[in-house]
């Protein structure tokens, strides 16, 4: 019982993929500790380049509210990016507690078997 809770509480408020080293799935863990690495890095440098493209378009701008005109601006760029990479995280960080609480109770019931 021990495993199934923690290694969910590991993968969901942690990292995903951390549940799953626990459970000793080490390739899966790997797997799912690179690809939240991966898209959270792609969601920050993204957030990053949106940000900036918009203060470039605002460079002549010299009205009172300069974070409301930035603001406008990146709401005119769109946000569909960050509702797409944003939605894959979540999906990600869902199977990872979901697997990692499967896993956990496999790897309970093993171990209670070896005793």
């Amino acid at each position: 019982m021990k495993r199934a809770i923690v290694s969910p509480i590991l993968s969901g408020l942690v990292i995903p993929g951390l549940g799953q080293l626990a459970n000793r799935q080490v390739g899966k863990g790997a797997l799912m500790v690179a690809a939240a690495s991966l898209l959270f890095m792609a969601t920050l440098g993204f957030a990053m380049h949106k940000i900036t493209q918009a203060a470039i378009a605002l460079e002549g701008y010299s009205g009172p509210d300069k974070f409301g005109a930035l603001r406008a601006e990146l709401i005119k760029q769109g946000t569909g990016w960050l509702w797409v990479l944003g939605g894959l995280m979540l999906a990600l960080w869902a199977f990872g507690v979901y697997d990692a609480w499967q896993g956990g109770r496999v790897r309970d019931a093993e171990l209670a078997g070896e005793k």
